[in-house]
């Protein structure tokens, strides 16, 4: 006999803080017909939790055999799931004890059997329940039928359907084990609905998974989670907010390090509150060199205040920043030097609060070896809508490289990644086009087309010619070289 036997995946990945893009998430699926079957279920109230025995029968060959216990509320609502697993032998019956936390909330008790693993990980079941200073959202996830890292995201949106609250947690699982993964929400006043997806690992780039904010306490708080790339590394969150009219208020950035494949959460925190209306989160840690991602300016108790999100490149170096204020009238106030040490990858938030006097100011940057430090990094527009990419676009022999996947649905296009022959394929109407890893020569419709600029793998990322790519879909390029910027129009 197997008794109490649940396995939490609390919150992994502490606080850290591009397109926003959902990785590869999968929707709540139910048991379909297999040879794992469940009977003798029972439940009953012991000390305040609900605790449900039942018989799991293994009527096939040697498996791993998965379960979901769901327990509901009076009104048919599911508050919470605790799922597991068990490799049972042909004809092998196990009995369980699974306690619910929920207790006599607890109306009604199903318990179902997982299906046979696929190829991605899936969410069985979910429910959520509110408690004093949180909501509990509990979840049930099967991996795919391969081990490897998988978890869980949970979005908390408002009454206007505006997410408010982002988290995750993740864990190794072995293949097709079934675990329990338990995420509590502290925006219990504002959530009026919970979503759950399960995120399994894929291509290998680091992704957004999700975003949302609120306003707490006159400050706009931004949460997200984050999925890693196949391999350890520091992690970045540059948090930008603006206001109606799009100025750049304020700039916020948090880090960390995180394992392959591991996701994580974020959270920033803009003290301009109510005024950002628009909020974007950019993903660092892979540039080469120093960047300037953003600058913010706002004024707070009628002070300015200068925010700049800073990504430093492949070496730990002092940035220095110098800073020339004027009054109202344009009159030089005085200059000002600073510094700050940032090791290799690091991502850093530069705050300076100038006095009442001041009205504007000057910022230049530089790198420990006295260069100015760019402002305006490579950047793509499609359709006039401002493109954000985990792995920023790279310049390559006069050609612009951006991640694969992103771009291309983007674009609305499919792509399909063979790793075996590092092809990818991308299809969009009557347009079928193929590139290969480290070949200047592709195909567009079965004819052989010359590049500039080979596809390439950049910190892990896949990246691919912009212009060749987005013309062969019959999209119209254009660069403009002042702004640093790639103009696309579809068509």
């Amino acid at each position: 006999m197997r008794l109490n036997k649940r396995f939490l995946q609390m919150i992994g990945a502490g606080m850290l803080a591009a397109a926003m893009v959902f990785g590869p998430v999968q929707p709540s699926v139910m048991a379909e017909e297999s040879s794992i079957t469940v009977a003798e279920t029972s439940h009953e109230l012991v000390s305040g939790k609900m605790k449900v025995s039942f018989d799991v029968r293994n009527g096939g060959s040697s498996t791993v055999a998965g379960f979901v216990v769901v327990g509901y509320d009076e009104k048919g609502k599911a508050l919470e799931v605790v799922g597991d697993s068990a490799y049972l032998i042909s004809n092998e019956i196990e009995t369980f004890e699974v306690n619910l936390e929920s207790g006599s909330k607890v109306k009604d008790v199903k318990v179902f059997p997982a299906k046979a693993a696929g190829s991605q990980a899936v969410l069985l079941e979910s429910g959520y329940r509110t408690e004093k200073n949180s909501i509990k959202v509990t979840g049930a996830v099967q991996n795919a039928d391969a081990s490897g890292r998988v978890g869980m995201l949970v979005v908390g949106y408002d009454g206007a359907g505006k997410a408010v609250e982002v988290k995750s947690a993740s864990s190794y699982l072995t293949a097709s084990e079934v675990a329990t993964f338990e995420i509590p929400l502290t925006a219990v006043k504002l959530i009026k609905d919970v979503k759950v997806m399960a995120v399994d690992s894929q291509e290998d780039a680091v992704k957004l998974l999700q975003t949302g904010s609120r306003v707490e306490n006159g400050k706009l708080v931004v949460s997200g989670a984050i999925q890693n790339r196949d391999a350890n590394g520091k992690v970045g969150v540059i948090v930008v907010g603006s206001n109606s009219s799009g100025k750049v208020l304020e700039v916020n950035t948090t880090r960390g390090y995180l394992t392959a494949k591991e996701i994580g959460n974020f959270e920033a925190k803009l003290d301009s509150g109510k005024a950002v209306t628009n909020v974007k989160v950019y993903l660092t840690g892979s540039s080469e060199i120093p960047k300037i991602i953003a600058e913010g300016r706002t004024r707070i108790n009628n002070k300015l205040v200068v925010t700049t999100g800073i990504e430093n490149g492949a070496t730990m170096q002092k940035i220095t920043v110098k800073s020339t204020a004027y009054d109202a009238k344009g009159r030089l106030l005085g200059t000002q030097t600073d510094s700050l040490f940032m090791s290799d990858h690091d991502t850093t938030t530069f705050k300076i609060t100038y006095d009442s006097r001041v009205s504007s100011v000057k910022l230049k940057y530089y790198d420990e070896s006295g260069n100015e430090i760019g402002t305006k990094p490579i950047r793509i527009k499609i359709n006039g809508q401002l493109q954000s990419y985990a792995q920023a676009p790279v310049m390559v022999n006069g050609s612009v490289l951006v991640p694969m996947r992103p771009i291309f649905e983007s674009l609305q296009a499919s792509v399909k990644w063979d790793q075996k022959s590092q092809t990818v394929t991308s299809v969009k109407g009557a347009a079928n086009i193929k590139l290969k890893m480290g070949s200047k020569q592709a195909t567009v419709n079965g004819k052989a087309v010359a590049l500039d600029s080979a596809p390439r793998s950049v910190k892990g990322t896949t990246m691919v010619p912009l212009r060749f790519v987005a013309a062969a879909l019959g999209c119209e390029v254009k660069w403009d070289k002042n702004e640093q910027m790639v103009l696309i129009t579809t068509k």
